[in-house]
């Protein structure tokens, strides 16, 4: 009797214990909620009349929770529509400059922006007409499989790799002099502690002697063969330009897979 009545304990206690992990397997959880947003180019560069679509990115990576507006400080250099992923289509109006936004609809107002500028005309790549240097080339050489060459290549899939120790800085030598105000750079396929962080471009004309042009910090590269964009105020040719990072993401190389020079003309 002892026996039959110990085994029923047994079945009861057995029957709850596993009641209570049923029930804690059923809890609600609260909602996951984005605590930022992002824009992966914070300068933007459109020709008129072109369209281009902006996606935005939320932290955590998550589909958003929260309602977003997008908005132009001056809407005659760009017309929006938002899109119901809470991208929008930007169509590039006269030419000019203005601030892209997007802002959350709620008391947290999450918010990122972007320069946008506006150009009549194509900007004109000159990369290929320049000469790279590079003071720290792949062991393997310039012309190896990720040797410095690969970095001016017009091939998103390759990729220029070294160690990277300070000073580390790329130059595209000139013929002649010539007027650059805009550049891209492109992550590399793997490894994000080896995309720049901080970099300058500078200008020169012999070579020893050279001008802080543009200046960046704490860029990030969001995933990866993304192609970023750049532009800033210049006028003067140079025949030297020069990519001069400053820090790196933290690794011991350093990787890029595309740097393009261009001009605009305005």
């Amino acid at each position: 009797m002892n026996t039959k009545l110990f085994n029923l304990k047994s079945i009861v206690l057995s029957t709850f214990i596993i009641g209570l992990f049923s029930c804690e397997g059923r809890r609600d959880f609260p909602e996951l909620v984005e605590t930022g947003v992002t824009l992966d180019n914070t300068d933007i560069l459109l020709i008129s009349g072109e369209t281009e679509d902006i996606k935005p990115r939320f932290v955590p990576n998550i589909n958003p929770a929260r309602e977003y507006m997008w908005e132009v400080d001056d809407s005659s250099v760009a017309d929006l529509v938002m899109n119901d992923d809470q991208s929008v289509t930007i169509t590039a109006g006269e030419a000019g400059e203005t601030v892209l936004r997007i802002v959350s609809q709620d008391q947290e107002s999450l918010s990122a922006e972007a320069q946008l500028k506006v150009i009549a005309s194509a900007p004109v790549d000159i990369t290929e007409e320049g000469q790279i240097i590079v003071n720290r080339e792949n062991s393997d050489g310039p012309d190896a499989g990720e040797g410095s060459l690969k970095l001016v290549d017009g091939d998103l899939n390759s990729k220029y790799l070294t160690d990277y120790v300070q000073p580390f800085w790329i130059t595209l030598q000139f013929e002649e002099e010539k007027v650059v105000n805009f550049y891209q750079l492109t992550s590399g396929n793997d490894a994000s502690d080896r995309d720049p962080r901080d970099w300058e471009i500078q200008g020169s004309n012999d070579g020893e002697n050279w001008d802080v042009l543009d200046e960046r910090v704490d860029q990030t590269f969001s995933s990866r063969n993304l192609t970023r964009e750049f532009y800033f105020e210049n006028e003067t040719g140079y025949t030297y330009y020069r990519l001069n990072v400053v820090n790196n993401n933290g690794g011991g190389l350093f990787q890029m897979s595309e740097w393009a020079l261009l001009s605009i003309l305005e």
